[in-house]
């Protein structure tokens, strides 16, 4: 049997390189407070999210670098 979606000459592709931001528009910051015990990130575009956990403050991270470009181009 033939199946054209089990072929496997694709190389895999990484969310980083589908999604770069152009020219500067979202740049996040990440620290870690430890007065507050937690992650903070905040964004250029005014964006701002804070948590206990590591892995949760890298996933907003790569998600808000993906879907914040989208966003922009929405309507107002």
């Amino acid at each position: 049997m033939n199946f054209p979606f089990m072929t496997r000459t694709r190389q895999p592709r990484v969310l980083a390189d589908l999604v770069t931001p152009k020219g500067g528009e979202h740049l996040i910051e990440s620290d870690y407070r430890q007065g507050l015990c937690r992650f903070t990130l905040d964004c250029s575009c005014g964006a701002h999210f804070e948590t206990r956990y590591i892995d949760e403050a890298l996933e907003w991270r790569e998600l808000h670098e993906a879907l914040a470009p989208l966003g922009d181009q929405l309507p107002a």
